[in-house]
C-alpha cells in the first residue's frame, strides 16, 4: 500500500540568505500526532524535533538527531550576533525524555545542526557522546564544555564501496559515518563552507562563524540481542551529490535501510537526488527531515520556504519509489514496525 505526504518544501539557512530575501512560505500542514505502520511489536519509534533534529528510539535504546530549537530570526542570521536560546531549548527538550540517549548525530557543523548540541548534552542527555567531525570538535573549542565528548568520525568513515568502521555504543546500537559533501545552497554556491582547524576559544557569535567542515551522512543500526539487525535507519542531514552519502552496498546487500531520512531541499542543485539515493539504499520507507521555515519559532504554523520547486522532488520521489513516504509536522510521532 502506497501512502504520499505532500512535500511542501525546505531550505537552508544559507540559500535563503543568499535569495533577495525571500522568506514567504507555504503553510503546512504535513502529516502530524502519532503514525503507525507495521507491527507495533519491537517497532522504531522516530520523533521529528524540526530541522535536522530526531529522537531515534527502539526499546531502551535512544539515539538523536541534532535538533535546533533558537531559530535566530532572519535578519539577526544575516546581520546579528546568533546564540543559542537555553530557555527555548530546555522547554522543547523538557517534553522529551531523552536522558538514555548514547549518540548525537552532528553530519556538519552549520550552526542550525551545532549551536543547540552542547546546551542538549548539558542538560537534556547527559550520558550521550557527540558523533561528528574534527570541525564539529573544534568548533565546540574550549568555550563548549562538551568537545571532549566527540567521537570523531574521520576514521571510520565509509561509502558505497569502502565498508569503513561501526562505532559501537554498547551491544544493541552501532553507528557508521557516510563520507558526504554539502551541496550548494543556490546557483552553485554553498555558504559558510570552510573547516574549523584549531580549537575555538569563545562561542561562535555569528552564523558564519560555524562552518561546515566535513558533512557526513549516517546508517544506524538498532540490533536484536542475537546481533541482527532490527531496524537500520539512514539520516542524511544535507542534500549531497551522488555517489556522495552512499551507503556501502555490502552492506545493503545483506540488509536494506529500513528507514531513509532524506532531506528535499536544494535538490536541484544536484543530479538525481533523490533517485540515487533510492538505488542505493533500497528504503523500505521515507521521511522527510530539515523541510520548514527555521527563522520562526517553533511553536508557530510551520511554512516551507519557497526558492525550491519542492513538488518536483515529490514527482521524482514518486516515480522511483512506492513505499510509505511521510513529510513531519514538528513533534510528529511515527510508529515503524518491521
Amino acid at each position: 500500500m502506497r501512502s504520499f505526504a505532500r512535500v511542501l518544501g525546505t531550505l537552508s539557512l544559507a540559500a535563503v540568505l543568499s535569495a533577495s530575501g525571500c522568506i514567504a512560505g507555504r503553510v503546512g500542514p504535513g502529516v502530524e500526532g502519532v503514525v503507525l505502520s507495521g507491527p507495533p511489536e519491537r517497532a522504531l519509534r522516530a520523533t521529528y524535533l524540526g530541522t535536522g533534529g530526531w529522537i531515534l528510539e527502539h526499546g531502551d535504546d535512544v539515539v538523536l538527531g541534532a535538533p535546533l530549537f533558537s531559530n535566530p530570526a532572519f535578519l539577526e542570521t544575516g546581520l546579528l550576533a546568533i546564540r543559542a536560546d537555553t530557555l527555548e531549548i530546555d522547554r522543547q527538550m523538557g517534553r522529551y525524555d531523552v536522558s538514555g540517549a548514547v549518540a548525537v548525530l552532528v553530519g556538519h557543523a552549520h550552526y542550525d545542526h551545532l549551536m543547540d548540541v552542547p546546551r542538549i548534552v548539558q542538560r537534556h542527555a547527559p550520558r550521550a557522546r557527540i558523533v561528528g567531525s574534527e570541525t564539529v570538535r573544534n568548533t565546540l573549542g574550549t568555550w563548549s564544555g562538551v568537545a571532549d565528548r566527540v567521537d570523531l568520525v574521520e576514521p571510520h568513515l565509509a561509502d558505497a564501496e569502502t565498508e569503513g568502521r561501526w562505532i559501537e555504543y554498547g551491544s544493541r546500537i552501532r553507528v557508521l559515518p557516510l563520507r558526504s559533501w554539502h551541496a550548494p545552497h543556490f546557483d552553485g554556491l554553498t555558504l559558510y563552507r570552510g573547516s574549523a582547524d584549531v580549537p575555538r576559544r569563545e562561542e561562535p557569535s555569528r552564523a558564519g562563524d560555524w562552518l561546515d567542515g566535513l558533512t557526513v551522512a549516517f546508517l544506524v543500526d538498532f540490533l536484536d540481542p542475537d546481533g541482527s539487525v532490527a531496524h537500520r535507519v539512514y539520516i542524511q542531514d544535507a542534500v549531497t551529490q551522488a555517489p556522495w552519502g552512499f551507503a556501502p552496498e555490502a552492506l545493503i546487500a545483506e540488509h536494506p535501510v529500513d528507514v531513509a531520512i532524506l532531506v528535499p531541499a536544494t535538490f536541484d542543485q544536484v543530479d538525481w537526488h533523490p533517485e540515487a539515493f533510492i538505488e542505493n539504499l533500497q528504503p523500505r520507507r521515507v521521511l522527510l527531515g530539515h523541510w520548514e521555515d527555521f527563522f520562526i519559532p517553533v511553536d508557530r504554523p510551520t511554512r516551507s520556504v519557497v526558492l525550491a520547486d519542492i513538488e518536483h522532488f515529490e514527482q521524482r520521489l514518486g516515480a522511483v519509489f512506492e513505499g510509505e513516504v511521510w513529510r513531519p509536522e514538528i513533534g510528529t510521532v511515527f510508529e515503524l514496525g518491521r
